[in-house]
């Protein structure tokens, strides 16, 4: 085999990735549909027949920015196992629900999917779509409570793509299906100061930073007092390191102008924290903790704020609780003043540090026990929950399955959970409810407006 045929057998071989698979040309004749529901990820759903490659089928069409009813000539831009993806080209007949959106960068933006949609149709949608799983894993709670929803411009963290180029710098978020990044001049969801600090930053990069570096940018506001906290993360592929030696200073410079409570990069070997005048703080309940360089916070803190009342509320007064996947104690260091004792068990070493160190500081460390534990491999068993009165189990999108038939043997009587995935807390709740839990009450918690994803904490109880 030549040279030549080598490079061509691993040109080959290389896996096409996300934005490139099953692309279509760009002159693929347009189709006509008629948007027959809004799909779990957001975008309008339309069946047609389609030909590609000589053969006829049919095909789900897939097109974001539409609504049902509405009748659209749209252009397929990608074939994919689930079915056609589709930009709209013309509104034939739009819905008397559209509005006009609030971003000028929507529908390319991947980071909102219902900007064109009133607030009354998305919030029902929402419910339907909850209540559609829950039906599906025959789970029936007995009563819902109002929903909750955080107001505009109040998201405290987001994660934005930097990427240097030849004439200067973008910052900003991921275009739908593409690499190309996009930034809204003026963004509904954001906190107004991670706005100001991706503006500052692309304005840095241009000036200081070389062509083709790239980095993902990860941001905190920490705290409610006037003057919040920013907290940046800036993590890179590049292994050898984010920012050459030389500069360092200059990085850490702005971030002093810029006054941050931390800069942090990840320099190969982990993350570095090259800025941090003084350790920056966030509160939960009466009990201040740092929480590590990246680590999970809620989205909003009007959001947080509603998930620690509902969990209080459904432990009803339990003075020994477990809290599973406890991150750095958002949900349950608010109870500890009122607890005799406090289990937290995580997975992730430094955010259960900074639980433990906040306790030991607001003098309830003796109430706290922390267990590092992967909890999808290694689930808390019926004797390693002995005493427990009560559990608070907030697991990641996947949902804690394991951990759900654990507690289904166990001898807790309560159980807050809280989940960002109806389709998981569906099925994790059928296994509750088939152990004995009811379903007391469900409550909705949209701290992601204009988007498909919502919080859901669920109160089951069952005779002790």
């Amino acid at each position: 085999m030549t040279r030549h045929q080598q490079r061509r057998t691993s040109r080959r071989k290389h896996p096409k990735n996300n934005q490139t698979a099953g692309r279509l040309p760009r002159n693929a004749a347009p189709i006509e549909v008629e948007i027959l529901h809004i799909g779990g990820r957001g975008d309008g759903i339309a069946k047609t027949r389609y030909t590609h490659h000589h053969q006829e089928d049919d095909y789900d069409v897939f097109v974001p920015a539409s609504l049902p009813g509405e009748q659209l000539v749209v252009q397929p831009t990608h074939l994919t196992r689930q079915g056609i993806k589709a930009r709209i080209i013309e509104l034939k007949k739009p819905s008397h629900e559209r509005q006009a959106p609030r971003c000028d960068v929507f529908p390319a933006c991947g980071g909102c999917n219902f900007q064109h949609w009133n607030d009354a149709s998305v919030s029902q949608w929402k419910t339907n779509l909850v209540m559609h799983f829950l039906a599906r894993a025959s789970v029936s709670p007995d009563s819902i409570r109002t929903p909750h929803t955080s107001p505009p411009k109040s998201r405290r963290r987001a994660s934005f793509h930097l990427k240097c180029l030849a004439d200067g710098a973008v910052m900003g978020f991921s275009e739908r299906m593409s690499t190309h990044i996009v930034r809204p001049s003026n963004c509904d969801i954001l906190h107004p100061k991670l706005m100001q600090l991706c503006q500052s930053l692309e304005f840095f990069a241009s000036t200081h930073m070389t062509p083709g570096f790239t980095a993902d940018i990860h941001v905190n506001l920490l705290g409610d007092s006037p003057e919040p906290s920013l907290c940046v993360y800036v993590a890179s592929a590049s292994k050898s390191g984010v920012f050459p030696p030389n500069h360092m200073p200059v990085i850490t410079n702005w971030a002093a102008s810029e006054k941050l409570g931390r800069l942090t990069v990840d320099d190969a070997g982990g993350p570095v924290t090259l800025y941090a005048p003084e350790m920056p703080y966030t509160t939960f309940g009466d009990i201040a903790v740092s929480p590590p360089a990246g680590a999970f916070l809620q989205a909003t803190l009007d959001g947080e704020t509603a998930l620690q009342t509902a969990v209080r509320d459904s432990l009803g007064g339990a003075r020994r609780v477990a809290d599973l996947f406890a991150g750095c104690g958002t949900l349950s260091l608010p109870l500890l003043p009122n607890l005799s004792d406090l289990l937290a068990v995580e997975a992730d070493r430094p955010a259960l540090q900074a639980l433990k160190a906040g306790a030991d500081m607001a003098g309830y460390g003796g109430r706290v026990t922390t267990h590092g534990r992967n909890l999808f491999e290694a689930p808390m068993l019926a004797k390693d929950l002995a005493g427990c009165e009560a559990v608070i189990l907030d697991p990641p999108r996947s949902g804690a399955l394991n951990q759900c038939l654990a507690l289904g043997e166990s001898e807790v009587s309560k159980i807050a959970m809280v989940s960002c995935n109806p389709a998981s807390f569906s099925r994790d709740a059928a296994i509750l409810t088939k152990a004995g839990f009811r379903l007391s009450w469900l409550q909705m918690i949209d701290q992601f407006s204009f988007s498909n994803h919502l919080e859901l904490v669920g109160s089951f109880t069952r005779p002790a």
